[in-house]
This record gives structure tokens, C-alpha cells and sequence, in this order.
């Protein structure tokens, strides 16, 4: 159709000019808005839009997630969609290739949203993705092995310990570590130390010069690692099928779960509580990190003359409580509109409870800097937490912080500061 368009387009301008009327050529003739979708979200899309928004038809194409990136990069501008949906930590990267353009909410719609989940695509201060869906971990309690939820993380490790020494159950925290799960696994504890990933600038956007992985409030706090590898309360070697496995069988009281899981959750024989991780030491609040998917506008919708529609198109109508509620529901996530929030249909009770443990979660960094801090970090966790013979968590997490920076700043050391 866009095709076409410019086809017909251009012959009417020449015409035009050999009848003597000089004209400028007009940008594309807005004729469609096109969204890339994954396959889940597709069919929720056209169904929630129809055949047309705001007078402009709406056309859904159906793309495998893992190729948007590079096909953005390199579509031809007349087959190039106006709206992606993708995981908005992509948003960093996609708006310094200039290929995405910010979003624009009002302040009473921006206001129905965490401003936490909203920074998972600041860049440079603005807005260039809304956020739909959330996926956390949280806490998942075997009420049969413990009744009461404990209410410090040392209570649940002496409780945990208890129950592997009673041989109530086999592993005391079921924390899977290996197979690259960690640093997803491992973040609520590295938080609820005082670590962070990136800080962040005087706009709100990350400040990739101001890693965390080695901070002076976390440095302080690191000889809980130690106690927990000394204790047995973590393995670095406990895999995510293992951890699953012996949480199902009862045979640990506790472990962390996500939306994805929720299929799982609903299979399980016994009674369980989900909620936030309790804090480890005083005044810091262990948070999981966040994967936030949602929509972003593409530069291509100005050269299709639709940008504004397909602006209020993602900012206005897809941004309210309904819409957000039924394209979470497709998997089962938890909406990222806090009034849609209030009200989840897809997996009820469980998904609420899952993601009110992450209100307080990091977005995952929108920056491609994020990519050599996951190495350093996953590590550290592994030679910290491999039981006897393990490297101190704090020579571990140094040396994390080194190479980090080695490899954002050839040598240039960032912040450190807690």
C-alpha cells in the first residue's frame, strides 16, 4: 500500500511540474499505521484497534522478537513499521541510532505509571518507549515447611538451615545461579546489600560512569555472602530445572519466581505464600530486577506522514488501563498501568502478588554499556558462593568492578561512590 502510495505520489508531482506548476514534493502520504508485533501481542493489538485509529488504518505484522532489532537497522523505509514492540531496554541503543523518537504522555497519564518504570527508557531525560508489561522475581514460601513468613532475611536463613539440619528439607534457599541465571536470580540479595548496577544522572537517565558493582555501602555489607556460602544457605552450582525440581518436591522451603512461572506455581502440591524478600540489613530494601516490555515509535513514521497518530496512538490509547490490562494478560505479565494493575485477570492472585514484590524494581539498564557488566558480576556471585575453597565476596566483586570498567572506559575508572 505505502508502495503505491509514493508511486501515485510522484506521478502527481509531475504532472504538476509539466504543466508548469513547481511544487515540493510532499511527505508520504499517510496511508497506514504499522506495528511489529510479537506473536503473542499481535492478535490483542488488532483487536484493541481495529481496523483503524483515528481515521487511519492499522495494519499488525507479526515479527519473531529476536530479529526487530536488526531488521529496524536495516528495512527498507517503505516496508518499515511506524510502532515496535519490544523490550524497552532495547531503548538506549534504539534512540542513539536515532531509529526510535520519544513518547509523549500527558502528566495525569504519565501519572498512572511508576516513575520507576517509566526510567527503564529514559534516555537523556526523555521518554522513548511506554511500558506495558512487568516480569519480576519474588519470593515463593512453602507454608507447610514454614508458616509464618519470616520477616528478616536472617530469620529465613536460620529457618532455611534448621530445616535442612531436621532433614525437612534438602536445600535450604532453592537460588538458582548457574546456567545464566544469575544476575537475574541474584539481584534481590546484591540490592538488598547496597549494590546497583548504574546510578544515575541529574536527568534520570543512567550515568554509565557510576558503576556499583564495587560501591562502599555494598563493599560493607559483603561478608553476608560469606556467611551465606560458609552456611550452605546458597550453592553457585544449583541450576534453575534443580531448583525447581526440589522446591516442587517440598524439599526446600524457599525460592524465586517470575510470571513466567506461573504454570509451574499452579502445579504445585502444597500451600505457598509469594511476597518481597525480606531485608537483609537495616534501611535497604532488597528489589528484583525488572524486564519491561512495551511499545516505541519508529523515525519512520514521519517519513509515512503518520508520526502524531502513531504518537497518540502508543501514548494515548494504549497507555490506559484496559488496553495495558488485556496486552499483559496475552502472557500472563503484570501490567505496567498502575490501574490496570489493580485488576488482574491472567493468573489472578498470583500475578498481583508477583508483581507487587517488584514495585520497588530496577528496570534492566537501557544502555548498551549494560552488556560487559553481566560477566564481571555473574562471576563474582559463582567464585563467592562455591562453598569451600570460595574467593571473598569482596576481592570478588573488586575485581567485577575492574573489569567492568576496563571494558566501558579502557581504564578510566567511573565512580565508585555508595
Amino acid at each position: 500500500m505505502r508502495k503505491l502510495t509514493r508511486t501515485l505520489v510522484a506521478a502527481t508531482v509531475l504532472a504538476l511540474v509539466s504543466t508548469g506548476v513547481v511544487v515540493a514534493p510532499p511527505a508520504q502520504a499517510a496511508d497506514s499505521i504499522v506495528i511489529w508485533s510479537d506473536p503473542a501481542h499481535a492478535p490483542v493489538l488488532q483487536q484493541l484497534l481495529g481496523a483503524s485509529y483515528d481515521g487511519t488504518p492499522v495494519t499488525v505484522v507479526t515479527k519473531d522478537p529476536a530479529t526487530v532489532r536488526n531488521d529496524l537497522a536495516t528495512v527498507r523505509p517503505a516496508e518499515a513499521p511506524d510502532v515496535v514492540w519490544g523490550d524497552l531496554a532495547w531503548t538506549g541503543e534504539l534512540a542513539s541510532s536515532q531509529l526510535i523518537v520519544p513518547i509523549t504522555m500527558k502528566k495525569k497519564r504519565r501519572g498512572q505509571f511508576r516513575p520507576n518504570v517509566l526510567a527503564g527508557s529514559n534516555v537523556g531525560g526523555d521518554l522513548y518507549g511506554l511500558p506495558v508489561q512487568i516480569s519480576n522475581l519474588a519470593l515463593v514460601t512453602n507454608t507447610t515447611l514454614v508458616p509464618q513468613q519470616p520477616t528478616t532475611f536472617k530469620a529465613l536463613e536460620d529457618l532455611a538451615l534448621k530445616l535442612k539440619k531436621n532433614k525437612k528439607a534438602r536445600v535450604p534457599f532453592a537460588l538458582a545461579q548457574s546456567d545464566g541465571t544469575s544476575p537475574w536470580s541474584t539481584y534481590p540479595l546484591f540490592s538488598g546489600l547496597g549494590g546497583y548496577l548504574f546510578g544515575k544522572t541529574s536527568n534520570g537517565s543512567l550515568n554509565v560512569k557510576d558503576i556499583g558493582l564495587a560501591n562502599k555501602k555494598f563493599l560493607g555489607n559483603s561478608s553476608w555472602i560469606g556467611q551465606w556460602n560458609s552456611s550452605g544457605l546458597i550453592d553457585s552450582s544449583l541450576t534453575q530445572d534443580r531448583a525447581k525440581t526440589v522446591f516442587k518436591k517440598g524439599n526446600s522451603a524457599f525460592f524465586l519466581a517470575g510470571p513466567e512461572d506461573l504454570e509451574y506455581l499452579m502445579g504445585l502440591g502444597f500451600a505457598y505464600r509469594i511476597g518481597a524478600l525480606p531485608p537483609i540489613v537495616n534501611g535497604i530494601k532488597p528489589v528484583p530486577l525488572l524486564t519491561v516490555h512495551g511499545l516505541m515509535v519508529t523515525k519512520f513514521a514521519a517519513k509515512h506522514g503518520v508520526e502524531d497518530k502513531a504518537l497518540a496512538l502508543v501514548g494515548k490509547q494504549l497507555s490506559g488501563a484496559k488496553p495495558q490490562q488485556a496486552l499483559a494478560g496475552a502472557q500472563g505479565w503484570f501490567p505496567a498501568n498502575k490501574r490496570a494493575a489493580g485488576t488482574v485477570p491472567t493468573g489472578g492472585g498470583r500475578i498481583r502478588a508477583i508483581g507487587n514484590a517488584g514495585v520497588d524494581g530496577v528496570p534492566m539498564p537501557n544502555v548498551p554499556e549494560a552488556g560487559v557488566l553481566w560477566g564481571p558480576y555473574a562471576t563474582a556471585w559463582t567464585t563467592s558462593t562455591s562453598g569451600s575453597g570460595a574467593t571473598k565476596a569482596k576481592k570478588a566483586f573488586k575485581k567485577a568492578q575492574r573489569q567492568a570498567t576496563t571494558g566501558l572506559s579502557g581504564g578510566t575508572s567511573p565512580s565508585t561512590s555508595g
